[in-house]
């Protein structure tokens, strides 16, 4: 065997060790990484050890522990807090004008993709009673809704699997149970699990 034979051998094996080394090194995953996995339970372990408040709220409100999940993301310090606690209220059916004035103060102040934070503001007025300002609401923003989760969100996320719930409660109290039907189905292959 010739010599380049070994040093080609003794550079793959090289490289195997290097490689092998540097995964060792890296954390097999991190909170948010876990919850697109599906492993809410896990997210919340991962989210408490590093300190993720936001993470761990959000695996919590998945879970349909929407208590712990407030308490979470009233450690946080990200503006989407807010709209997590405004959202968490309004599943429980619990001091939903303080849900109302939390999302209309993250829309106010931190508008991110409107027809979604519109639609979370209808699902509030929705679970308050105030169904005609509800249905408005959504009617203004169904259209873009429909584009948004047809041409830009495509792949199953865990995290927009709640938008597809709003959604699915709005198009029922709309009358759309067909719509309803089959976007409560996405938003639970996409991994919801809660319900209210």
């Amino acid at each position: 065997m010739s010599a380049w034979f070994w040093v080609l051998l003794l550079t793959i094996a090289g490289l195997g060790w290097l490689v092998a080394y540097m995964l060792a090194q890296k954390p097999i995953t991190n909170a948010q990484q876990l919850i697109q996995q599906r492993r809410y339970e896990d997210a919340v372990l991962e989210a408490n050890r590093t300190g993720d408040a936001l993470h761990r709220a959000e695996a919590l409100k998945l879970l349909g522990r929407f208590d712990e999940a407030i308490a979470s993301y009233q450690q946080s310090d990200d503006p989407a807090a807010r709209e997590g606690i405004a959202l968490s209220l309004a599943h429980l059916g619990r001091d939903l004008n303080e849900a109302r004035r939390l999302m209309e103060l993250q829309i106010a102040q931190c508008p991110q993709i409107q027809e979604f934070q519109a639609l979370a503001l209808a699902y509030i007025l929705l679970r308050a009673g105030d169904r005609d300002a509800a249905l408005r609401l959504y009617r203004d923003n169904v259209e873009l809704l429909e584009t948004r989760f047809r041409d830009d969100y495509t792949d199953p996320d865990p995290l927009l699997s709640e938008t597809l719930f709003l959604f699915a409660k709005l198009a029922e109290a709309n009358g759309e149970t067909e719509r309803a039907t089959a976007l409560r189905r996405q938003a639970e292959r996409w991994g919801w699990r809660a319900s209210s």
